[in-house]
């Protein structure tokens, strides 16, 4: 005789005989209406839905300039805009910046910053491409939100934007590397 049951079964007597096992006692109720759930009842757009919210965590990102935080890449650059003279897309459009020139020149600004060195439009726009060196790749700010966020400073109407080039542009940094295109970069670089 087989000395092994399958998953579930078990002896009933010593004889030997297999039975399978008995079915969950029921939990009280004489009937299954309304209290079984189908898929279609799981769903997200059948009803009864419509007042669940997604999580959706927007990163505060810290301002270039001052301590204040803000929610969201173009609050940030508005707010830069109109409280430090600091124009980003304007910089951005002048040098035709791409994804990786964008982080060293926030890595820049920061680190200039940090430094208490003040930087405004008219300098970084006039002074050249100062920015550009692979120093400015290290992440001046600790897991900065801002350069995660680098995607969203693209203008999607100007044709000629770097970063508003279309994803099959991006092709894999190191030729399949751990990631592909811009994320790639950051992730990189932030280590």
């Amino acid at each position: 005789m087989n000395n092994t049951l399958p998953p579930g079964w078990r002896v009933v007597n010593n004889t030997g005989s297999w039975s399978e096992p008995a079915p969950p006692p029921d939990s009280g109720s004489d009937s299954d209406e309304g209290n079984s759930l189908t898929e279609d009842d799981l769903r997200p757009d059948s009803p009864g839905w419509e007042d669940v919210e997604e999580d959706v965590e927007v990163a505060s990102i810290k301002c270039l300039i001052c301590d204040e935080k803000l929610d969201g890449t173009r609050k940030l650059v508005g707010h830069c805009r109109e409280n430090h003279e600091l124009d980003l897309d304007r910089i951005r459009k002048q040098h035709r910046l791409d994804f990786i020139a964008t982080v060293q020149l926030i890595n820049y600004i920061r680190s200039h910053v940090r430094s208490n060195n003040r930087v405004t439009t008219d300098e970084l726009i006039n002074s050249g491409d100062v920015f550009r060196q692979d120093r400015f790749m290290q992440p001046a700010l600790e897991d900065d939100p801002l350069l995660y966020s680098i995607d969203e400073l693209a203008d999607p109407d100007d044709l000629d934007d770097p970063l508003a080039q279309k994803a099959e542009d991006e092709g894999d940094v190191e030729g399949g590397a751990e990631g592909s295109g811009h994320l790639a970069v950051v992730e990189r670089a932030l280590r």
